[in-house]
């Protein structure tokens, strides 16, 4: 079986952080927890190494079996097909409300009368495109694009600095609220998940563990900068703005004479939400054929594809609809999946013997 490197799986793991973290959820956060919202996201992203740490020692003990084989051989199969079914799901999930997130983005941003049917058919056609050429092909094209998308995220940081107005107030919110919020949005952390599910598909040392852990901090850092310059601009009505990474430079480029810099952030809103829908789809597929071995990746795709336009044509799901599902059943999906799983996998090393690696 070919492999990635640690290199591209440092960039999976970096594409995976942004997601649903640089548009809505600054502002879905001050709903809650105010400015306070940047400890939130600084919690659950010390929560995000930990769950590297449990997948660095994992893939140390199984160094050649899958996420489906790891959980099979120690918790058996019922128990391993009912975990990639769950993931299925939350996958689905995950994917729906990036596309939804960024189509309303994309539809304020670019063109207002831009056609919904079209959008979602070259939606489909791009992703499911980079899922038929492979993980390698698809892994290959992240990390080409990787350095150009971070030189726009921090140009955009930059840019902003401009708009700095003063220190939001911090500590400004009881605890209880704190911890309602981090609850309520957990579901848009979380997604180091998915490089369990590509466990097997990895090669890694020592050195690559030291790479991965550098730019997952790297990235880490822009995020929480992201958040600070966000509620630092915006204050009190911060809840207004939607569209984090490209409000916080409105300013810049609406009155000076630099013309429409928010490209830079249209552009690096379009990369992240193409790859990172495009890796969670190459997993939904991996699990899909687990579940039903005799089937392959493109019945993955044609029945994430029927599921997909079902949802977006007859049930008119919008932006609305999908947040406040996610806000009422997904963080049960994220506690179960994102951290009690993992912990077990953790278990799971403890003890025995290690598995010799072929490679």
């Amino acid at each position: 079986m070919k492999k990635i490197s640690s290199r591209q799986t440092a960039v999976i793991a970096c594409v995976l952080l942004f997601a649903n973290k640089i548009l809505v959820l600054p502002s879905l956060l001050y709903e809650y927890a105010k400015a306070d919202g940047l400890f939130v996201v600084f919690l659950l992203l010390i929560a995000e190494i930990l769950l590297l740490l449990i997948f660095f020692r994992l893939k140390h003990k199984y160094p050649n079996s899958n996420f489906y084989e790891i959980i099979k051989k120690n918790m058996g199969v019922f128990l391993a097909k009912l975990s990639l079914f769950l993931i299925l799901l939350y996958l689905f999930y995950k994917i729906l409300l990036v596309y939804i997130v960024s189509y309303m983005y994309f539809r304020v941003q670019v063109y207002l009368n831009a056609g919904f049917y079209i959008f979602v058919l070259v939606f489909l056609l791009v992703c499911n495109s980079c899922v038929m050429r492979g993980l390698r092909s698809l892994s290959r094209c992240m990390e080409f694009f990787f350095t150009f998308i971070i030189i726009c995220f921090v140009f955009c940081l930059l840019l902003s600095i401009a708009n700095f107005n003063q220190f939001p107030i911090f500590f400004d919110t009881n605890i209880l609220k704190f911890v309602e919020s981090g609850f309520r949005y957990i579901f848009c952390f979380g997604d180091i998940l998915l490089l369990f599910l590509l466990i097997d598909r990895i090669e890694l040392d020592k050195k690559g563990e030291k790479q991965i852990l550098v730019y997952v901090l790297t990235t880490m850092v822009l995020i929480l900068i992201l958040y600070l310059m966000f509620y630092s601009i915006f204050n009190y009505t911060s809840f207004v703005h939607k569209n984090a990474i490209s409000d916080i430079i409105t300013f810049s480029y609406r009155f000076t004479d630099l013309g429409r810099l928010d490209m830079v952030a249209i552009i690096t809103v379009m990369f992240l939400s193409l790859f990172q829908i495009s890796i969670a789809l190459y997993v939904f597929c991996d699990c899909f054929i687990k579940l039903f071995p005799p089937l392959n990746k493109v019945y993955g795709l044609i029945t994430f594809d029927l599921l997909f336009l079902t949802l977006i044509f007859i049930s008119s799901i919008d932006y609305l609809r999908i947040t406040y599902f996610g806000t009422l059943v997904m963080p049960f999906f994220a506690i179960i999946l994102q951290y009690i799983l993992p912990i077990l996998c953790l278990l799971f090393t403890i003890g025995g013997k290690h598995e010799k690696n072929k490679g």
